[in-house]
């Protein structure tokens, strides 16, 4: 078993290196209170990470949730992802941050349908080439499934879109899935958008395997 432990408040774009393995635990999040992480199993492939990401409709105040992934360097996503989880008010004690200022990404991108993933539809995503560092690149994250790069396809520049690329999404209607934006400054860097993934108007499932990412339950627990 390794145990590491992170700042809850950290919540944008959290590493800690630590073993992947067949399942990991974390203490009960609380506001500006460490985090303790706890790792079991054998398998993994150094180095490790665990990238908590926001998740929940509202911030604050009392509604913040994130969503724990755990990555070795076989790949992102390859220890698992966990539920979302609520962190808890603080002690009393004082605040590790200022909850009067707003807090916002580095760079901003955008998706095309606008506010949609449909499943096995191509979606562009795309971004302001003037506010980022270096290209892009984009994770999915499906609270309690299964969490993946996205392929970039050929980047190409679109008057009224800026510069992206189109990614057909094999994730099956209904999942929850969390689309998080980086560039050279870091993972979360260009913030993250949640969507249902919707069947679209006219359902289509050729783009669907044994393979596609699901909101399968997998080990985590808190």
């Amino acid at each position: 078993m390794v145990t590491g432990i992170v700042p809850v408040f950290l919540l944008s774009s959290t590493f800690f290196y630590l073993v992947s393995g067949y399942s990991f635990t974390i203490s009960t999040p609380r506001q500006c209170q460490n985090l303790t992480v706890s790792i079991t199993g054998e398998d993994g492939q150094p180095p490790y990470r665990l990238l908590l990401v926001p998740f929940g409709p509202s911030p604050l105040p009392d509604n913040v949730e994130f969503v724990a992934v755990v990555s070795d360097a076989a790949g992102f996503g390859t220890g698992g992802t966990g539920i979302a989880t609520n962190v808890l008010e603080d002690d009393g004690s004082e605040l590790c941050f200022d909850p009067s200022t707003n807090v916002s990404p580095s760079f901003a991108f955008s998706i095309d349908p606008p506010n949609q993933i449909v499943q096995c539809t191509p979606t562009r995503v795309w971004w302001d080439n003037t506010t980022v560092q270096g290209i892009p690149s984009f994770l999915g994250v499906i609270p309690g499934g299964e969490s993946f790069v996205i392929p970039e396809g050929p980047i190409t520049s679109v008057p009224s879109q800026g510069t992206g690329f189109s990614w057909t999404p094999s994730v099956r209607t209904g999942t929850s899935l969390v689309i998080v934006g980086g560039d050279n400054r870091g993972v979360g860097s260009g913030g993250s958008l949640l969507n249902i993934v919707s069947a679209g108007t006219v359902p289509n499932d050729d783009c669907l395997s044994s393979n596609s990412p699901s909101s399968t339950p997998n080990s985590i627990s808190n």
